[in-house]
């Protein structure tokens, strides 16, 4: 049997794929190296319509195919507005990437409003799960389907300091991926993403600069994680080289927590 090359196990040459979130931060990071793997990639946004194009602009540059598309994925209409643009462009859907999510404001439960809590959980369920419904029956159509989750490393260590419903949200993500991947096997793949501290526009506007410090020195390869750290993973799970991985999620977070 011949031996596989590096394109043939880790290229995603002409996959259509869908990336949430993908105007800045890790979905940016994502989109760029899904696209420079050889997917064509749609750069999903709510409001950042500026930085989309810049990804979408960045994407073709260097010769790489991308278009951008926007809908709050917490809105099952606007959600299902998008699939339906993705259906009548490909027809098809070979891989979704749910990196839409975040935090509202650091705020301790007892202080939380009724309204902050339904954001919190709408935006990092509601908005994992409702593209995933839609999305669906154009995986079944597509080639070798996978779906990547992202959730996040307060999943497993509680968030804290006012992120405690956040990481309650991001845990149930890790459950919902595994159950999703034995309901959707053996049509569709499915597998998470797990990022640790990770130093983007989130850590700069939630976290002081002092405390991720702290946090890179805690760290075991003392440093905070990048959005491409990120990409690389998902690169991988999304490629042929990850065909007999689902229901698993790749932790990156530099040995800050291990299972």
């Amino acid at each position: 049997m011949p031996v596989p090359t590096i394109s043939e196990m880790f290229g995603l040459s002409g996959r259509r794929t869908v990336v949430t979130g993908a105007g800045r931060g890790i979905g940016r990071a994502i989109a760029e190296a899904l696209a420079g793997a050889g997917a064509e990639v749609l750069v999903h946004y709510n409001t950042s319509e500026a930085a989309a194009g810049e990804v979408v602009a960045g994407i073709q540059a260097a010769g790489g195919k991308a278009w951008a598309a926007q809908a709050d994925v917490t809105d099952p209409a606007q959600v299902n507005a998008l699939f339906e643009q993705v259906a009548r462009r490909w027809g098809a859907l070979d891989i979704l990437v749910n990196n839409s999510g975040g935090l509202i404001r650091r705020t301790k439960t007892e202080e939380m409003s009724d309204e902050e809590l339904d954001q919190t959980l709408r935006l990092n369920i509601n908005g994992t799960i409702c593209p995933i419904r839609a999305a669906i029956p154009l995986l079944r159509k597509g080639a070798s389907p996978c779906i990547v989750n992202v959730s996040s490393v307060a999943a497993h260590n509680g968030g804290g300091n006012g992120a405690v419903i956040y990481a309650s949200a991001k845990g149930a993500i890790l459950t919902f991926t595994r159950g999703l991947a034995k309901e959707l096997a053996p049509e569709i793949r499915v597998n998470g993403l797990a990022p640790g501290v990770i130093y983007t526009d989130f850590h700069r506007v939630h976290t002081p600069e002092d405390a991720l410090k702290a946090m890179a020195a805690s760290t075991p390869l003392r440093r905070l994680g990048t959005a491409e750290d990120n990409a690389a993973a998902v690169v991988f799970l999304c490629s042929p080289g990850a065909s007999f991985v689902t229901g698993e999620t790749i932790e990156v977070n530099g040995g800050l927590w291990v299972a």
